[in-house]
């Protein structure tokens, strides 16, 4: 199973050197990154051959999504072996620092064991919403810290009324996000070429535009 790369000329990969792959998507939770992802395979209208799941009660450890990934790649390669189900190509593990730092890089060691893509974000996953109205590389101590900068920036975008706060769980979110959705994608690269031995642990920094990337151009494959 090959491990999904993160390269600063991500932007110009040709897509001819892509093809259909069978993508695992493991979130933590039902609210934010589920339904961005959700939203944005429904965007893209990607078909079966990406699953997205979400790893139950991890309660905040990084390392329980990647152990869940593990478990669904290992009962979909038995179940492949009957010839009625496709092999996962690639695996993601949707995970951020959460101020728990110790677990965070547990998680980070695992997945790379087990081959798959740590697409990771710091402090949280709403910094990369942030990066779709602004490049900033000024570090946030927590997603309290971070949460005050998104909404000014969303209110000046006239995405949140004034008064209005951020709410994670808005199923929406992707569709009030999409329009900016190639400026995150450039100041997420801009962040990468900033850090060029980035390795997951740089505050602030986001590694969704390559799981962006990647299911963008599945699109072109029927």
């Amino acid at each position: 199973m090959q491990r999904g790369k993160s390269t600063n000329n991500l932007r110009r990969s040709s897509k001819n050197q892509e093809s259909r792959s069978y993508f695992l998507i493991v979130v933590e939770g039902q609210e934010t990154e589920y339904n961005y992802f959700k939203s944005l395979k429904e965007e893209l209208k990607l078909p079966p051959t990406t699953t997205i799941k979400i790893a139950p009660a991890s309660g905040g450890d990084p390392l329980v999504i990647v152990t869940e990934a593990y478990k669904l790649y290992q009962e979909n390669q038995e179940k492949s072996k009957t010839g009625n189900t496709i092999k996962f190509d690639q695996v993601f593990c949707v995970f951020d620092d959460d101020n728990k730092p110790e677990k965070y890089k547990k998680a980070l060691k695992a997945a790379k064991e087990y081959n798959f893509t740590s697409i990771t974000s710091i402090p949280c996953f709403e910094f990369w919403f942030l990066l779709h109205y602004c490049y900033t590389t000024s570090p946030f101590s927590s997603y309290k810290e971070l949460s005050p900068k998104l909404e000014t920036e969303m209110r000046k975008a006239a995405i949140l009324k004034k008064g209005e706060t951020y709410n994670k769980s808005d199923k929406f979110l992707y569709q009030k996000l999409k329009l900016n959705q190639e400026k995150a994608i450039d100041h997420a690269i801009q962040l990468e070429q900033k850090h060029p031995n980035e390795d997951g642990c740089t505050n602030p920094s986001t590694k969704v535009h390559i799981l962006v990337d990647k299911l963008q151009k599945q699109k072109n494959f029927e």
